[in-house]
């Protein structure tokens, strides 16, 4: 069942109206991807996407469960480097830099290009604060002062500072599951990342929490890139710019979300957006 939540409304003016997804200079582009394409062993996950995603935007990726948003997305931080059988061709440029080259380091790439998941991953064993500044620490930063600093703002740009500064000091996992993905959002924030990778945030989520996460996502666009999965067709009207439809493992259709979902250019976007299939 999907989740209902009320639309909330975006005031009109021209810095939140999306140029057309083809029509973009090299300056506007954070992200893109040419002829992407994700192989496990013999089986396409993806095949040959290209897709350009612009500075400062949502783009949502819509299609049936299996047709390869999460392939496609994993690909976006080399997490496929984690599984031993998948091998991905094309490029994937970052700063016009191909992230896939070998002198390029993954765990720089991970920082730049961060990722949440479809359900809350707070580390169980460790607390509110150590759970944001993780990513920190990871890489030798030790300096209480801006371990605290850093702690502060990510909890603000994730919207639960306020909900949780008398208990820095308490167990992650004893927040509720809004409060948990929110907490996954500002870890993912303390890194500073250029572009945020969302793999369904909200589908474990009740109506409030997720009316809250895509706020969350309207706010934090004003600086960064984000890319969303999302299978709920109104939560992609909602919160995205540019909406991309993927069908067994192929690119279907990209571009500026109001016209994909009012006058979609190709047959199976029409199908899937209007729930003849899915």
């Amino acid at each position: 069942m999907e989740t209902k939540v009320k639309p909330f409304r975006i005031k009109a003016s021209e810095n939140n109206i999306p140029k057309p997804i083809n029509d973009l200079s090299k300056m506007d582009i954070r992200l893109e991807t040419k002829n992407l394409t994700v192989k496990y062993g013999s089986v396409y996950g993806v095949r040959d996407v290209s897709i350009p995603f612009r500075n400062k935007t949502v783009t949502a990726l819509i299609g049936p469960s299996g047709c390869g948003k999460t392939t496609y997305l994993r690909a976006l931080n080399r997490m496929h480097d984690l599984t031993r059988e998948a091998k991905v061709e094309g490029a994937v440029l970052l700063e016009n830099k191909n992230i896939y080259d070998a002198d390029i380091n993954p765990v720089i790439i991970r920082r730049k290009v961060g990722m949440v998941f479809q359900k809350p991953t707070p580390f169980p064993t460790m607390s509110i604060y150590d759970n944001v500044v993780a990513g920190l620490k990871l890489v030798g930063i030790r300096n209480k002062g801006i371990l605290d600093e850093v702690c502060e703002k990510a909890l603000n740009q994730a919207a639960l500072f306020d909900e949780v500064k008398d208990r820095l000091k308490s167990p992650a996992v004893s927040l509720s599951g809004g409060q948990q993905q929110r907490l996954s959002i500002a870890r993912a924030l303390a890194v500073e990342p250029e572009v945020l990778l969302m793999d369904e945030p909200t589908s474990s989520l009740d109506p409030q929490a997720t009316l809250r996460i895509e706020e969350l996502i309207h706010t934090l666009k004003k600086d960064i890139t984000i890319i969303i999965i999302t299978h709920n067709m109104q939560q992609a009207a909602r919160v995205s710019d540019n909406t991309a439809f993927f069908y067994v493992g192929d690119l279907i259709e990209v571009g500026e979300t109001k016209s994909l979902f009012t006058n979609p250019k190709k047959k199976q976007t029409e199908d899937y957006i209007t729930g003849r299939f899915g």
